[in-house]
Order: structure tokens, then sequence, then C-alpha cells
């Protein structure tokens, strides 16, 4: 034994033998969405690549991109939405990776309400997460279907779940846009319905959840972020093509029953595709609709980084969501 082990270091020693090299972390944020199921299950694919996801689900974009920008983690789910909010704040020090998510955000409302148009909403009450990629959607959509923004009283609801479904039961709110589950918490209860006033309506086709990394540790754990874009790649495969592994693991992994699961998912998909024509235009609606001060469009072609996505899938970038 003694001699097996001397030799086994010679050998090592030697170079002729490797260590096992022990799985890089990658502190992960993620949004408790049905449509982010493929994020449920990531860390499960990635460890065939070296990595160990620590996973932290949280509740909105907003608190993802803090995360993100004060170095509390290194990869995160954000909205399309985040990288103009971003810029304008005069943060660079990200690259977008992936998509992760499209549709998925909704206008439901009460099932007394008949809105055809947007302008039928001047005069009611709307519930909002505030400052939300779906509340800032929901504005600039409002005031490009040529509605008067100022006469809808949007009403806070910062994380949805019931106090957002009570209100609308309640008659408290006339609707609101919000992510999945919520929308269809209030379908399957009978309190509201899906509005046809379509919130991808518009050129960014309700483009969705995308997937950040820090810049400095991109550079610095290049692998270990690849390998973040294979499990994604190949859990999203895996999810896109079983229904009912999306259902139970979107229902396991917000705490929704299932009949509101089932309802929640042909609204939206996940989706790897990082789509920079859809995120242009987004840059574009927002700075129109003064929602943002300055237009990040430019900051698409800047900050999109098509690479591992690439090298992970096979693909050029033009069949990727690039352009």
């Amino acid at each position: 034994m003694r001699k097996a082990a001397i030799a086994a270091a010679i050998l090592l020693a030697a170079g002729w033998m490797t260590p096992v090299q022990a799985a890089e972390k990658v502190r992960l944020a993620y949004t408790v969405q049905v449509h982010q199921a493929n994020m449920m299950v990531l860390a499960d694919y990635a460890k065939k690549y070296g990595v160990e996801i620590e996973a932290v689900p949280m509740r909105r974009y907003a608190d993802q991109q803090l995360a993100l920008m004060t170095n509390q983690v290194d990869v995160a789910v954000m909205g399309y939405v985040n990288v103009g909010l971003m810029e304008e704040k005069g943060f660079r020090d990200y690259r977008v990776i992936a998509g992760v998510s499209t549709g998925g955000q909704s206008l439901t409302l009460a099932k007394d309400v008949k809105a055809t148009t947007w302008k039928d909403l001047e005069g009611r009450k709307i519930g909002t997460a505030p400052n939300s990629y779906v509340e800032l959607l929901f504005k600039a959509s409002v005031a490009l279907g040529g509605a008067d923004l100022s006469k809808i009283q949007t009403v806070s609801f910062a994380a949805g779940g019931p106090p957002l479904l009570d209100a609308l039961k309640n008659h408290q709110i006339d609707g609101f846009a919000s992510w999945e589950p919520n929308n269809a918490g209030a379908a399957v209860a009978g309190d509201g319905y899906y509005s046809s006033l379509d919130l991808s309506d518009n050129p960014t086709r309700n483009v969705n959840g995308l997937l950040t990394v820090n810049a400095a540790f991109l550079q610095a754990h290049r692998a270990a972020v690849l390998g973040v874009i294979r499990a994604l790649v190949e859990a999203t495969d895996v999810i896109s093509q079983d229904r009912s592994k999306f259902v139970e693991i979107a229902m396991n992994g917000t705490g929704s029953s299932l009949d509101v699961t089932k309802e929640a998912v042909p609204h939206g998909k996940v989706d790897y595709k990082l789509y920079s024509k859809e995120a242009k235009a987004l840059m574009g609606m927002l700075y129109q609709a003064k929602l943002t001060q300055v237009d990040a469009t430019p900051a698409v072609d800047k900050q999109f980084d098509y690479s591992l996505l690439e090298e992970a899938t096979g693909k050029p970038k033009n069949q990727l969501g690039g352009e």
C-alpha cells in the first residue's frame, strides 16, 4: 500500500497523473417565476460541467440587478429592461451572455372590466410592482398605444402574490400587470382574465429574462461560465420538450398549485436565445416613453456577448437571436 502511494506521488509529480479538480463555484441569482424553471434545476445540470452553483432565489429583477452591481453574486438573471437601467446608472461591468425566457408577463383585468384599447384603461386602477420590468413595459405600452398614462392610477405591489390577487378579488384594483403565476392565479380563481391588450404586441415581442455576468468574473473564470451556459442550454432543451416536467419543476419552485402552474406555462417559454433586435427596440421604446433618461440602444452591441452561447450550442450568432 505504501509503495503504491509513493508510486502515485511520483507519477503525479512527473505529470502522468492529474488531481481531480474541485468544482468551480458560481453564485447565481434568479427570480422565482414559472418561466425560470430552467434556473431552478440549473445546479443539477451544471455539476457534469464541473460547476457548483450557489443558487440565490429572489423576487424581482431589481433585486438581482443590485446583487450583481454590488458583487453579491457572479451571475444573475435580469430583464432585458435592466440593460437600460444599468446603463442609465453608468454601470457597465457586466456582459449579457444568454437568454433565459420570453413572455410570462401579461395584463390581467377584473372579470367585470372591459377594455379593447389602451385608452380604455384611463380612469382605472392597475396594480404593478414598482420599477419592475413589467411595470415599465406596461407604461411604455400605454404611452405608445395613445393613452394618457397620467389618467391611469398605478397601485404598488412589490412582489405580487396574495396581496395582489386579494386586491383584484376585492375590487380594490381593476387589473394588474404582472408575471406568472400571478396572472394564472387570478384566472384560475375566476377573479380576472388575460386581457387582449398584449404586452408583446410591439417590436420587443415581450422578450423577458436574460443571463448577465460580472465582466471581471467572466474574464477570470470563463470555463466555469461556459459550464453554466452549457447547463442552461441542456436544461432549457429538456424542459421545452417535456411539458409535464416543466409544470412539475415550476410548481415545486414557485409553490403554486398544479392548476395555476398548468394555466401559467403556455403564456411564456424558457428560451436561451439572446434577442438583440428586440432588445434594441425595447431600449428605444423605453427612451421614447421617457421611462429612461438615456437611449441605451448602443449598449446591446457593446454588452451582448454571444461567444459562450455559440460555443455551447455549436450554432452561429444569427441562429441564436443575434443580428
